[in-house]
């Protein structure tokens, strides 16, 4: 008789939403697939225990003797990545840029350049209500279209293969142009006729762009392409967390394959990528040329002690050459001095970058 005490687990979220779905959740039978949960759920789960009960009538359960229980074992800690003030900035100015501009989602990733540790990742989704919260991981899994960020690859490729220089003339004329019926136009920039492979980076112009590329790959794509696949750019990055979306760049022996492919893939359509693919490209260039895998275990602990420690894993030593960094660094420094992202210029320290 009396009262009998049955233990039931929970594992609480301190810091919900941050975070929410990259740390991942547990689902009732605590076999977890999302997130940092998922991808160690081996290392977190322990042991479970064990008692013999005897059934007393209808659902009541009488233990029959502390001697036959198996006392369960502790599931190891994972320590993540991730830095809780970076994270809470991370999260609350994407939350405010989504609610002013009133977009459907939207991610932001922050990675340290060296070691490829994920310091910030913030995904969220607009709900009924115009709030916003996480409920999918668009960095690791919405592979899209990467847009005008993806004309860092197209340049760079020129670049290594010694067909352009960032001072060689590009006519962008009133910034329209047209490959077969279809018609390419730049964004209102201000800049018109001839301008320098460097300045048509600057203000992300699509025709100066497609225009370069089409001039020199017209007739060899195959040559564009190769380059690309070189820098790893088709490859999935193979992080811990599942789901990851696969880039899809497509060669020229391709059904899909059309007179308009090289122009539209070299800024950055009928091409897919990830953003946590495309953070990946962008910091090899921050790490002279060396690609890391961005990781989010920092260690993991038994009993407070370290068992296992998360390395650097390096995906590509030279993406390119050091001649070929040392351009496309000075390219995207000009993208905030003088181009499309001088809203960001400040005069404390330097930054280089690309609007998409």
């Amino acid at each position: 008789g009396g009262v009998q005490y049955i233990q039931e687990n929970q594992r609480t979220k301190p810091y919900e939403p941050l975070a929410n779905r990259t740390v991942g959740y547990p689902f009732k039978d605590y076999r977890s697939v999302v997130g940092i949960e998922g991808a160690y759920d081996e290392e977190l789960r322990g042991v479970e225990g064990y008692r013999l009960e005897r059934k007393i009538r209808d659902d009541i359960w009488m233990p029959i003797s502390d001697a036959s229980e198996i006392e369960p074992e502790d599931g190891q800690d994972v320590i993540t990545t991730l830095d809780l003030d970076l994270q809470d900035v991370a999260h609350s100015e994407l939350y405010k840029q989504l609610s002013i501009h009133e977009a459907h989602h939207g991610t932001v990733v922050l990675m340290e350049v060296k070691t490829g540790k994920v310091k910030a990742i913030a995904n969220l989704s607009r709900n009924e209500d115009g709030s916003y919260s996480e409920d999918y991981n668009y960095a690791v899994g919405e592979s899209i279209e990467p847009g005008s960020t993806f004309k860092l690859a197209t340049v760079m490729a020129l670049l290594e293969d010694g067909l352009v220089h960032p001072g060689d003339l590009v006519d962008i004329g009133k910034g329209e142009t047209s490959y077969y019926d279809h018609l390419v136009i730049d964004s209102q920039h201000g800049v018109s006729g001839e301008i320098t492979v460097q300045r048509a980076f600057e203000v992300s112009s699509n025709v100066g762009i497609t225009k370069i590329c089409n001039e020199n790959y017209k007739g060899k794509p195959e040559r564009f392409i190769n380059r690309l696949y070189d820098m790893g750019l088709n490859q999935k990055l193979g992080v811990e967390i599942r789901g990851e979306g696969v880039p899809d760049i497509k060669y020229p022996d391709n059904e899909l394959w059309s007179g308009i492919s090289l122009p539209m893939m070299s800024m950055g359509y009928e091409l897919r990528m990830t953003p946590l693919q495309i953070l990946a490209f962008y910091n090899a260039v921050a790490n002279d040329g060396k690609m890391v895998k961005p990781v989010f275990m920092e260690e993991i602990r038994s009993h407070g002690k370290v068992v296992k420690r998360g390395g650097t894993e390096v995906l590509n030593n030279h993406i390119c050459s050091r001649e070929t960094l040392a351009q496309v660094k000075k390219m995207l420094e000009g993208v905030v001095e003088n181009g499309t992202a001088r809203n960001l210029s400040n005069t404390h320290y330097k930054i280089a970058g690309k609007t998409g």
